[in-house]
């Protein structure tokens, strides 16, 4: 099982991940492991909630400049809903049989998924890597927050159709449904983890 796994991070890491990425992602990462870090070892609650808010902050201006302060105008349009994921991935089994498989675990459908096309993958997983830091900081920073994974993950959500709206508004770049259906998921993830976490910080 442990060496299937492998096999498939050594096939979908090459193909969606470049050098740059990968450093987005070991960005993203660390933020996420300072938090219980400072959970362990920080008994001052204000403390830690000041360490989040900072990297909450670092975390906005890096969203804002990835998505649309660092873009220059190159015209806008609607793009198709869910292309994307038709373009990303080719289902060896089609999407009903492969959506059956998954109660037989996750290991053992990814073995019928390929990459089809690199960048449609690639946006597709930066996308949810993008705002699961929004969904794990927010339950630190807003106490309503730290109970409600679905508002967290709304929060998320209004951003997402928010920046989306502004690329298309402004000329850069496209409206994609897809895109918002991913940063809502990221959310959704990251809200697990922070409001799991925060819980357990708060009952000690």
């Amino acid at each position: 099982m442990i060496n299937e796994w492998i096999e498939k991070i050594r096939y979908f890491a090459p193909e969606l991940f470049s050098e740059e990425d990968r450093l987005i992602f070991l960005i993203v990462m660390t933020m996420i492991v300072i938090l219980p870090v400072l959970l362990c070892f920080l008994r001052r609650k204000p403390l830690v909630r000041g360490t989040a808010l900072i990297i909450f902050a670092v975390y906005v201006l890096g969203n804002l400049s990835f998505t649309l302060l660092g873009r220059e105008g190159r015209g806008s349009t609607t793009l198709p809903a869910f292309g994307n994921y038709r373009q990303a991935f080719n289902l060896d089994l089609g999407l009903k049989e492969t959506f059956r498989m998954l109660p037989e675990g996750l290991g053992e459908t990814l073995q019928y998924v390929h990459i089809g096309s690199r960048n449609a993958a690639r946006e597709v997983f930066l996308n949810i890597l993008l705002y699961i830091p929004m969904g794990y900081l927010l339950p630190f920073i807003i106490k309503p927050m730290r109970y409600s994974i679905i508002a967290c993950t709304a929060a998320g959500f209004i951003c997402s159709v928010a920046t989306e709206y502004a690329q298309l508004n402004y000329g850069l770049g496209y409206f994609q449904l897809d895109d918002i259906i991913n940063n809502t998921l990221g959310c959704l993830i990251g809200a697990i983890l922070g409001c799991t976490l925060a819980r357990l910080w708060r009952t000690k």
